[in-house]
Order: C-alpha cells, then structure tokens, then sequence
C-alpha cells in the first residue's frame, strides 16, 4: 500500500528545503518493468514524488506543490529548473562518462557513478559526502541517502537518481 504524505496539513509555504528536513537524509526509489522510466520515491510518510523520465533529454519531478524539470542542455550537460530558477547544472568532468561536475547553490560538487555495480555519490568541495545512492542488481530499486544539512542535497539527490538510471537504462539497451 502506497501512502501519499499529506501536504495540505502543512504551511503554505512549504519547500524543497522543509520537505529535504521531513525526510531526514534518506528516501527509497522504486519503479517497474526491467527499463525503468518512471520512479516513486518514497520516505517515512510514504510517496513523496514521482520522477517522469523522458528519457536522456530530461525528466519531471512531480510531488504535491512542488515540481522541478531536469532538462538536457547540449550534448551530455543538464540542468534542473525549480520553481523557474536554475538549481542545478551538470556536465561530464574530465571527459569521463562516470564523472560530473555539479553546480548546486553556488558551490561545485563532484559526482561519480558506476553503472555497471549501479552506484553512485555526490561530494562537496571539501570532499565531504553531499548524497549518495545504491540499486540492487535489476536497477528496480534504490536506497538514497543524503545530508538533510546540506542545502539542496534533497534535489542533488533526486537528479543524480535519475542521471544513473537513465544512464544505466541506455547503457543496457546498447549493450
């Protein structure tokens, strides 16, 4: 039984940051079928959002009042756009398919992932952890774990989530 958190019992003025804080730094994903498209995200209270990917041009992060769009710019940068800002920016670091350089409120941060082992963490310029997140072998589930101090992690998070899946999923489809 999936359960929807309740956003109306909260002020109105309710954000990423307050959501960031009721998830306490961790969260799972979940999604069907062997290719994953779409993905529920859940914590404590339950469903929390739901990410719908287009694929490797982009996704919609849908949760209650709150929504973000993850687009690609270029040939392998993104961005992810909240509340019509730009939140973060990302693109490959060093040349690497596996490495990227993330702008997140201000600072740059350096992600790596393993598509093959379906790993993947975001840390900051002092080399501390920001997030990081693990599939199990079929790429249908993951364990995301963030720093629910860190601003914007909550949302790093959730695009590096959909980065290594729909990453992952192009990968499988080539080889």
């Amino acid at each position: 039984m999936v359960l929807e958190m309740d956003f109306t019992t909260t002020d109105p003025s309710y954000g990423w940051e307050e959501l960031q804080a009721r998830l306490a730094g961790s969260f799972t994903a979940q999604t069907s079928g062997l290719v994953a498209r779409d993905l529920s995200l859940s914590g404590p209270e339950g469903e929390f959002a739901r990410i719908k990917s287009r694929g490797l041009s982009g996704a919609d992060v849908v949760t209650g009042p709150l929504n973000s769009t993850i687009e690609r710019v270029g040939d392998a940068r993104y961005r992810m756009i909240t509340d019509g800002t730009a939140t973060i920016a990302a693109s490959p670091a060093k040349r690497s398919a596996d490495s990227l350089e993330m702008l997140i409120g201000g600072r740059f941060h350096e992600a790596r992932a393993s598509y093959f082992l379906n790993r993947a963490a975001i840390h900051s310029p002092e080399g501390e952890e920001v997030a990081r997140l693990k599939g199990n072998l079929t790429g249908r589930r993951y364990e995301v774990v963030f720093d629910p101090e860190t601003e914007g992690a909550l949302l790093a998070a959730i695009f590096l989530l959909y980065h290594v899946v729909a990453h992952r999923n192009r990968a499988f489809r080539l080889g």
